[in-house]
């Protein structure tokens, strides 16, 4: 009798699932029906559930919508811990939303196979800017960075639209620093930041309270270690390069390692894991196993005095805190320093930072005319005034003016590049190597933390992790030498046909720049790769 009543439960809920499922069918399919209307709806996704952000597109969105009565703009905000589950069911589904955030989740197949190439947006002036001093700009030249951050170089295309900026800066709780030092002051470089997370240790012992110098996690540790390990490398650099040529690549730097003139063993790169070490042993204990949201929770209830993380998160910090909030720049090393001046050349430069929040356009879109003239309205100088004047984010479009809470987050223009990252900057062009230093990591930032046994754990398969990430980067490189050869046909036939027509020309010239980059690339991995195998 049980299992029959089990048994009946389970068919009803199906039931209910079926239900569920065929009506919000019926309804996206009654809703794509109205798009031959009057009535037009567009739906943007994203993950950005920052405090400012939403109330924001909610009010650009707004504004669209009374220039253009007959069409109406939904916007769909997703849990970033869900956002990839989430694309890919939509994009296979044929269910995805007209514009979309490219990031988290993408890959260069899915890019090319389920977004529309933007092109021709990036080379046109956009016509929202129109009475402003970037109407007659194309696009692309209206964005800070370029439009860079929109363009995928393995696939020669622009695909997204920037509609914001980002920088990592260190925030600081005001009134405890007040407290524990008498100032309100924020350290200016590495050695008074050290000096003041001893005193912060030195107040709650004398104070009794659970207070730790910097709130860290597994995402937000990693900002300050990866800066103050790239100043120990920048004379490194500096010498392996040859002259006038600079660049902390780590591809570049693939070579040299091989051949031996730079190793884990270097002086520079272990300087750069003693400063990994110290840093860490100012925040909370087992911070490696903590999530984003632990860390901001710590500083925003005042149990941390600092924390280091991104301008995406300072509205949210300034209306969860109580207290009033200080930020800058991650002090670095002074070039005086007797233990971290010598490897350094100075201040880190902010001027290659890219754009954020990119939106791309999905193939599937019903509207994508519609989509894409929205994607101007998200990109013009009025809208990115109003994007940071009320969410406090950085600007993407040039000409935006800026307010006090805000100007510290403008990416520092002045100083020297960053050195080389050989772990935790790796990111996704070196998995094997980024992975190989993840599960090493509590060996130099625990408790028991040591840089000499960090680095005898991960010697014996970095240099095979490296290997299997350049192979990997090769193949990728390959592939798009191979396929740049049809584009280049095109692309070529079109401007000698048409010899007159400038964007013709401007697009060749930039398919060019960019396959010859990525040739060169490919020859660099090639030449490294064979080296190995002859080692």
């Amino acid at each position: 009798m049980r299992d029959k009543i089990l048994n009946a439960i389970g068919m009803a809920l199906l039931g209910v699932c079926f239900a569920v499922s065929l009506v919000r069918i019926a309804a996206r399919q009654f809703s794509r029906d109205e798009q031959g209307g009057d009535h037009v709806t567009i739906r943007f996704a994203h993950w950005q559930l920052e405090n400012g952000v939403r109330s924001t597109l909610d009010q650009i969105a707004a504004e669209y919508m009374k220039l253009h009565p007959g069409v109406k703009v939904v916007q769909l905000p997703i849990p970033e811990s869900i956002y990839t589950n989430w694309l890919v069911t939509q994009l296979v589904g044929e269910t995805a939303p007209d514009l979309i955030q490219i990031g988290i989740g993408m890959t260069d197949e899915r890019i090319a196979r389920f977004f529309l190439p933007l092109d021709d947006l990036a080379s046109n002036p956009n016509p929202y800017n129109r009475g402003t001093s970037l109407e007659d700009l194309p696009l692309r030249a209206t964005l800070f960075d370029g439009m860079e951050s929109g363009y995928v170089s393995t696939l020669l295309e622009y695909y997204g639209v920037p509609i914001s900026g980002a920088s990592v800066r260190m925030y600081y709780n005001l009134e405890l620093l007040e407290q524990i030092t008498g100032a309100g002051t924020p350290p200016e470089t590495y050695e008074e930041l050290v000096s003041l997370a001893k005193e912060t240790q030195a107040y709650a012992q004398r104070k009794g309270v659970p207070l730790v110098p910097i709130a860290g996690s597994r995402y937000n540790a990693p900002m300050i270690m990866q800066r103050l390990f790239s100043s120990q490398t920048q004379k490194l650099v500096e010498r392996l390069n040859p002259p006038g040529i600079f660049g902390e690549d780590l591809i570049r730097r693939a070579d040299d390692y091989l051949d031996g003139r730079w190793s884990l063993d270097s002086e520079e790169v272990r300087s750069g894991f003693d400063l990994m070490h110290e840093v860490g042993q100012y925040m909370q204990p087992g911070f490696i196993q903590l999530q984003r949201d632990d860390a901001t929770l710590s500083f925003v209830q005042g149990r941390a005095l600092m924390i280091s993380t991104g301008s995406w998160d300072a509205t949210s910090i300034r209306q969860q805190a109580s207290f009033r909030i200080g930020v800058s720049t991650i002090p670095f090393p002074s070039t005086e320093s007797r233990v971290y001046g010598r490897y350094l050349l100075g201040e880190l430069s902010e001027a290659g930072t890219n754009g954020g929040v990119v939106f791309g356009i999905t193939r599937g879109s019903p509207q994508a005319d519609v989509a894409k003239d929205f994607l101007r309205f998200l990109a013009s100088q009025r809208m990115n005034q109003l994007w940071t004047d009320e969410s406090g984010w950085i600007p993407a479009v040039v000409g935006i003016k800026v307010t006090p809470d805000v100007a510290p987050f403008l990416p520092v223009t002045v100083g020297y590049l960053p050195g080389i990252y050989p772990s935790i900057a790796a990111g996704g062009t070196f998995p094997s190597l980024n992975r190989l230093v993840g599960i090493n990591l509590h060996r130099l930032v625990g408790a028991t933390g040591d840089t000499g046994a960090f680095i005898n754990a991960i010697k014996p398969g970095y240099r095979d992790a490296l290997i299997h990430d350049l192979r990997r980067n090769h193949r990728t490189a390959l592939d798009i030498s191979q396929r740049s050869d049809t584009q280049f046909g095109g692309l070529a036939w079109t401007a000698l046909a048409q010899p007159n027509d400038v964007k013709a020309a401007a697009r060749m010239n930039a398919f060019m720049q960019s396959a010859s980059m990525n040739d060169r690339k490919l020859y660099r991995i090639r030449h490294s790769l064979e080296k190995a195998e002859v080692q």
